[in-house]
C-alpha cells in the first residue's frame, strides 16, 4: 500500500513537471517561425510581437485567480483542464488563417499554460515534505527548460520537415491527451480529496490572502526584481534571440535555434544547483544577486561583441541560462515572507507581475525594431540589422541593472 502510495505521489508529480515542459515548448514556439508568421499572416515584427505575447495576455492576468482557485478547489479538475485549454489552443492556432484567429490560439494557449507553474509548485507544496520542496521545484523547472530548448532547436528542425502548422496542431493532441491523463491519475490519490476537503475551510479567507500578499512592499519588490530578471529568458531565449544571431553573426536558423536552446540548457543545470547552494548559504538575496550580474556579462558579451566565435557563444547563452536560474530564488522568497494558507496567492501574485512585464517587453522590442528599420524587404519579409537588434534589445541589459538595484530593498527571511 505503502509503496502504491508512493508509486501515485511520484506519478502526480511527473504529469505536473510534464505539463509544464510541455507549455514551455508551446510558450517559446513563435520564436523558431518568426519569418513564417510573418508571411502567412503578411505582418511585421512588431505584429509578431505582439502575437507571440497574446499568450502572455492571458497568462499574465490568470495568474491572480490561478492561485486562489488552486488554493481552493486543488488541482485534479483544474490541471486537467488547462492542458486540455492548451491542447485545443495549439490546434486552434495551427488551422487559423488569419492574424485574429490566431491571436485567439495564442491567448487559450497562454490562458491554459497559466496553471503550469503554480500547479508544480502546488503539488510539490502538499504531496512533498519541506525539505525535498526546493529540490523538487528546481529539477520540474529544469524540466520545463528542456522544454524551452526542445522548442527553439529541435522544434526547428521538426518544423522544417511537417511545416509550422502542422507541428503547432500535434502538438496540441498531445496536449488534449495529457489532459485525460491528468485527470484519471489524479482520481486515483485519495489525497488530492482530502486537500480539496481541506482547503473548502479557507475558502472565506481567499480575497483576504490576497489582499494581505498585494499589501506587502517586499512582495511588490521582490516580484519586479524577478520580472526585470527573467525578461533576458523571455525575450530573448523565447522570441527575439533566434532572428538576432541570424543576423549578428550570419548563421542558419537551426544552428541559432540551438545556440539559443543552451540558454534553457542552462537553465536545466541551474535550477537545482543553484538551489542547494541558497540553501546551503542560508542567503538568497546574494545567491540572486550573483546570477544578476552573471547573467549581465554573459549577455551583453553576447549583444554588443558578435565578432566572437559562435561556440564561445553557446558556452556564453549556457552561462546566461545557468545564472538566470537564481530567478526561481525570488519565488522561495515570496513563498517564505507569506503566511502557509496565501502561498499559492503569493507565488502566483510574483508571476502575474512578470508576465505583465513581459507582455510589455517582448513586443517592445519589436517597435523598436520597427522604428530604425531600413525600409528593406526581402521576399516580403522585413529586414533589420544587427545594429536595429543591439538597440531594440538594450532594454534587457538595463532591466538587469534594475533587478540589481531593486534587491538593495528586499528584505528576506532571517532563518531559512
Amino acid at each position: 500500500m505503502k509503496n502504491t502510495s508512493s508509486f501515485l505521489k511520484w506519478s502526480i508529480w511527473s504529469l505536473a513537471a510534464i505539463f509544464y515542459f510541455y507549455e514551455f515548448i508551446l510558450r517559446v514556439s513563435p520564436s523558431v517561425m518568426i519569418p513564417e508568421l510573418m508571411k502567412s499572416f503578411g505582418i511585421t515584427a512588431s505584429a509578431v510581437g505582439v502575437l507571440s505575447a497574446f499568450y502572455l495576455y492571458a497568462y499574465a492576468p490568470m495568474q491572480l485567480p490561478v492561485g486562489l482557485i488552486m488554493d481552493r478547489y486543488g488541482i485534479k479538475k483544474v490541471l486537467s483542464v488547462a492542458s486540455l485549454i492548451c491542447g485545443f489552443g495549439a490546434i486552434f492556432f495551427g488551422i487559423a488563417q488569419t492574424l485574429p484567429l490566431a491571436s485567439i490560439g495564442r491567448l487559450m494557449i497562454g490562458a491554459g499554460s497559466s496553471f503550469a507553474f503554480i500547479a508544480m509548485v502546488y503539488v510539490t507544496s502538499y504531496w512533498f515534505d519541506a525539505k525535498k520542496r526546493a529540490f523538487l521545484i528546481g529539477i520540474a523547472n529544469s524540466l520545463a527548460m528542456l522544454g524551452a530548448s526542445a522548442g527553439t532547436g529541435p522544434l526547428s528542425m521538426t518544423m522544417r520537415a511537417l511545416g509550422w502548422r502542422t507541428t503547432i496542431i500535434l502538438f496540441g493532441t498531445v496536449g488534449i491527451f495529457l489532459g485525460i491523463a491528468v485527470y484519471f491519475i489524479f482520481q486515483a490519490d485519495k489525497k488530492d480529496k482530502k486537500i480539496e476537503q481541506s482547503t473548502e475551510k479557507i475558502k472565506g479567507h481567499l480575497l483576504h490572502n490576497l489582499k494581505t500578499v498585494i499589501t506587502k512592499k517586499n512582495n511588490w519588490t521582490n516580484s519586479l526584481t524577478a520580472l526585470f530578471f527573467y525578461i533576458t529568458t523571455t525575450a530573448f531565449g523565447g522570441l527575439w534571440g533566434i532572428s538576432f544571431l541570424q543576423t549578428a553573426y550570419g548563421i542558419r536558423k537551426e544552428t541559432a535555434g540551438y545556440a539559443i536552446s543552451m540558454i534553457f540548457m542552462g537553465w536545466l543545470v541551474g535550477g537545482p544547483l543553484i538551489g542547494l547552494w541558497s540553501d546551503y548559504i542560508a542567503k538568497r538575496i546574494f545567491a540572486i544577486r550573483t546570477g544578476i550580474f552573471g547573467t549581465f556579462i554573459c549577455l551583453v558579451t553576447v549583444i554588443y561583441c558578435p565578432f566572437i566565435h559562435i561556440y564561445l557563444v553557446y558556452v556564453l547563452l549556457f552561462l546566461v541560462g545557468l545564472f538566470s536560474a537564481a530567478e526561481l530564488l525570488n519565488f522561495s522568497v515570496a513563498v517564505e515572507l507569506n503566511s502557509l494558507v496565501s502561498r499559492a496567492t503569493a507565488a502566483a501574485f510574483t508571476n502575474f507581475i512578470i508576465s505583465c512585464g513581459d507582455a510589455i517587453v517582448q513586443p517592445l522590442i519589436g517597435f523598436f525594431l520597427d522604428m530604425n528599420w531600413t525600409g528593406k524587404i526581402v521576399e516580403g519579409i522585413r529586414m533589420y540589422t544587427a545594429h536595429d537588434y543591439q538597440i531594440a534589445l538594450a532594454c534587457l541589459p538595463i532591466g538587469l541593472l534594475l533587478a540589481f538595484f531593486l534587491l538593495f530593498f528586499v528584505r528576506e527571511k532571517e532563518s531559512l
